[in-house]
Parts: structure tokens; sequence; C-alpha cells
């Protein structure tokens, strides 16, 4: 009988429009659209993201938004990055909660990943709001000084409130994007350490040429991973972007790499019973465990490269063989993790061996059912620093 073995498709989870404080929908007025949740955010929303991570053992990525986090009012500097324009006063959103929920996320690294959105979503043009920060809708970037300003007061905020090194990951506000043809965004991007990339791609156009497949592409350096891959469900495809404590049914299902979520998403209107929301997450996102296609990503770094991993690499079975051809994901020349999760299908938990050296197991089998058995392995490479293109594990029974 032949052996059954994956490379599973690892789910990144990512949540939208992290860092306000104020739920407030102001965008008829000429301000943000904010979360649409009708109270303001405590501690209690920031401790409900890192809850989930740390129940499933994941870092989910929170897209900050950091205009509210700003303490000396320097966004007065740039007009084009409030509506108030150079009266900015944030002087409300200043108070020891900053301090104490900096503090939480500090403590929490290990279950929640900063990533960078913007400073409030969108850019005034002479006091009017237009969609969305780094781009228009028509895909044409802001003017570069006005871009490198808004990221400067990002780096800035962000060491004003102690909240670590910058990101490597970025999800552009309304996911207005254009993918690298001239004005050279991604780099800019790069300077600023950022590799991670999540957008929506039909937004983000022209994105066709960049595709690697209907999930990812690669943008000058950054690899760009789909948002629109997730929570599709029996009506019309995605949660509402403002919807508080929702209802998740089983048939609501994530086809690709992301849990694209919208902070609303995760909580409820009373902050104090958050936890039955993210008791209803966990419930939903373990089974991603027990399935042999699939699997949790921990961080974005090793979930991402899972996703390479899976799409980039041949696979094919014997019966007591599992064969590897990594020549297509080597041909993309991407810094990648050498180590990858591969999962087997058997009664009893199988012992793996490479027969060359090139591969290493290196973790013992966790047996999430009965019948799925999970293996991280990790390519060798060579005396010249080289890794093979193919590779075989053999396959015993214990």
């Amino acid at each position: 009988m032949l052996l059954q073995a994956h490379i599973p498709m690892a789910v990144q989870v990512v949540i939208d429009d992290v860092g306000w404080w104020s739920g407030t929908d102001d965008h008829a007025t000429g301000g943000p659209y904010r979360t649409g949740m009708a109270r303001d955010h405590t501690i209690e929303d920031y401790a409900a993201i890192i809850e989930l991570g740390r129940r499933l053992s994941i870092r989910p990525q929170a897209a900050m938004i950091l205009g509210e986090w700003d303490r000396t009012n320097m966004l007065r500097r740039i007009p084009s990055a409030t509506w108030q324009g150079g009266a900015w006063d944030n002087r409300r959103w200043t108070g020891p909660w900053l301090e104490e929920t900096a503090e939480l996320l500090r403590q929490h690294r290990g279950q929640v990943e900063l990533t960078l959105h913007g400073l409030c979503h969108e850019y005034w043009d002479n006091g009017i709001p237009t969609r969305a920060e780094w781009f228009d809708s028509n895909g044409q970037m802001r003017p570069e000084s006005e871009v490198r300003a808004h990221l400067e007061a990002c780096a800035a905020i962000w060491e004003q409130n102690g909240l670590g090194p910058l990101p490597e990951s970025f999800v552009p506000p309304a996911y207005r994007y254009r993918f690298q043809d001239k004005d050279g965004f991604a780099d800019i991007l790069a300077e600023y350490g950022i590799r991670y990339l999540t957008t929506v791609f039909e937004r983000s156009a022209p994105s066709c040429s960049r595709l690697v497949s209907p999930w990812f592409g690669f943008d000058g350096p950054l690899l760009a991973v789909e948002w629109r891959a997730a929570m599709g469900n029996e009506a019309s495809g995605v949660l509402p972007w403002y919807e508080a404590d929702p209802t998740l049914a089983a048939t609501r299902a994530i086809e690709g790499p992301v849990l694209g979520l919208h902070w609303p998403n995760l909580l409820h209107p009373d902050p104090a019973r958050n936890g039955e929301v993210i008791d209803r997450w966990v419930a939903y996102l373990k089974p991603f465990e027990l399935r042999p296609d699939r699997m949790l990503a921990r961080n974005t770094a090793e979930g991402y490269a899972q996703l390479l991993y899976h799409w980039g690499t041949d696979l094919s079975t014997e019966a007591e063989a599992v064969r590897f051809d990594f020549s297509r994901l080597d041909s993309w020349n991407r810094q990648l993790p050498s180590f990858f999760t591969l999962k087997i299908v058997a009664e009893r938990p199988p012992c793996l061996e490479s027969p060359d050296g090139s591969l290493l197991v290196a973790a013992q089998p966790v047996s999430p059912s009965a019948s799925c058995h999970v293996f991280r392995i990790e390519r060798l490479a060579d005396s010249a620093g080289t890794m093979a293109s193919k590779a075989t594990l053999t396959v015993r029974s214990s």
C-alpha cells in the first residue's frame, strides 16, 4: 500500500486594523472608518489576540494602525496623515493605557506578531480623505516624499511606545497596492526591513505577471501572499469588517494560506466577554491541525515558507519511501528557512531516515490525531554549501 504524505499548506491568521483606540466610524464626516465598533477599544482587546495565539501556539499578525498611539502629536507635521492636518491633537488617546498595553505586547511577543499597516489608514489631500494611505484606488503610489514621511512616522511612533524592532510583515490599508513596475514601493518597504506582504491581489494591479500561484507571488524583494483566501461562507464570502461576536458555521472554509480577519471579528461588544469569541475561534481553527493537508502557521516566516515548500516541491510516494524534488522551489531563489513540515498518514508513528544524509528529521513525530503524524524536516547543505534538489526519506514502521 502506498504511503500518504503531504507538505501541508499552513494557515496564517492576519488581523486587520488593530491599534485604534476609538472604534467609531467617522468616514461620513471626513475622518477614518476605524474599526466600526460602537465602543472604544481597551487592553482586553489586545489580550484577546494574545489568548488566541497562546491557546493555538501561533503568532497571529496584528496589522497596526499607529495614529492614535502618537504620544507627542508629531503627526501635525504630516497633514496627509490625519483628518485634522496641522491641527492634529491626539491628547484624548494618550494615557496610562498606552504603556500598559505596550508592556502587555512586549511580554507576549511569542503570542502576537505586530505588523505594519499605517498611521490612520487613509490619505488626506487638503483635508479630503482618499483611499488609501500608500496608494490611491487607481494603483498610483502616493508621492515618494509622503510615503517616506509616513514610514518614518510609523517608525518613530513604534519607538515611542517601545514596541520592539519594526516588523518584517506589511498589510496595505484597504489592500490598495501596486506590484512594483515603476515606483519602487516594494524596494522602499525593504529598506525598512519588510519581507512579507499580505494583500488582496485583485486590488493590487498589475499583479498577474508577478503571481506564481493563486495564493502568492513575488514583488521584487517581497513575498506577496493573497489575503482573500479566507472565510468563504455559505452566502457571500468574508466576514464583514465591522462584525463583532460573529457566528462561525462549519460551512465557512479557508481555502488558502491566510485567515484574514478584522479586529472586531475577534471581539465582543462587551470587552469582558471577548473570551467567548476567542473560544469559538479556537474551536474553529484547531481541526486544521488534524488534517493531513493543512496546518496552522506558527508565525509568518515559517507559515509563508511552508506555503512555498507546499507549492514548490514535487512530492511522490512509494511503499517505503517519500521522494522530494525541490527544483521549482530552488528556482525562485528566495531566502527561506531550511526546514518544513511533513505529515504522514499511518496507523503507527513511522520512522524516517535519509539514505544520503541530505535531509534531517529534526523533530520526532507529533500525532495530532490517531493516524496523522507530523515531522519537522530540514534540508542540509553539503560541504560546498549546496542543498540537493532531489532527496528521499525511507519509511519504516516503528
